[in-house]
């Protein structure tokens, strides 16, 4: 589940949602859009940011991540 469907889910604006989180509303536009910055680097959030947003929502913190790659080695 992505931020912007999870507030859908909540039938919240983004407005609501900065508010409610104690953030600007351009700051959670920006996580919401998975924004990048000039340097090409995703903008993320902080993770007491990520836990105050699984909280105003009522998800799980994995609800809201990405799903983590499995990693393989191979012995050398």
């Amino acid at each position: 589940m992505n931020l912007r469907r999870a507030r859908d889910a909540k039938g919240l604006t983004q407005e609501q949602m900065a508010e409610r989180a104690s953030i600007s509303l351009y700051a959670y536009q920006q996580y919401e859009r998975g924004a990048v910055t000039r340097g090409g680097t995703a903008t993320n959030p902080r993770l007491a940011t990520v836990l105050t947003l699984c909280q105003v929502l009522d998800v799980r913190l994995g609800d809201l991540l990405p799903e983590v790659p499995r990693l393989t080695f191979t012995a050398g």
